[in-house]
């Protein structure tokens, strides 16, 4: 083969291999797809309202928590400038009592189905 023809080929080739790759990520893509739509069908199914009220619970309860600065842990440090930063924070404790403050709100709206399992 000659020099032009080899170019040519090579030319052609690297279409071929974008194409063929192209088509791998489109397989892929659809793949993830058709997989999350199977795992969705073992989940419980809510109504757009439900999804709704659950959004604005959720962001209410955050809203309405009072954080205690006396129940985290964190240390201080002064940094080059003489500024006073946090270097740690811990907050657990309150992380806890934000998850049953969340669950509390939910149990204002919500019944739990204690036949279904």
């Amino acid at each position: 083969m000659e020099r032009e023809q080899l170019e040519n080929r090579i030319k052609e080739l690297t279409v071929l291999i974008e194409e063929s790759s192209n088509g791998v990520k489109n397989l892929v893509e659809e793949q993830a797809a058709f997989t999350k739509r199977l795992d969705d069908l073992n989940k419980p199914k809510l109504s757009p309202a439900q999804f709704d009220e659950i959004h604005e619970i959720i962001e209410t309860a955050l809203d309405r928590f009072e954080l205690d600065p006396d129940n985290c842990e964190f240390e201080l440090e002064l940094d080059y400038d003489n500024r006073v930063r946090i270097n740690h924070f811990e907050w657990s404790n309150i992380h806890r009592d934000l998850t049953q403050h969340i669950m509390d709100r939910m149990e204002e709206i919500f019944a739990v189905d204690e036949d279904e399992e």
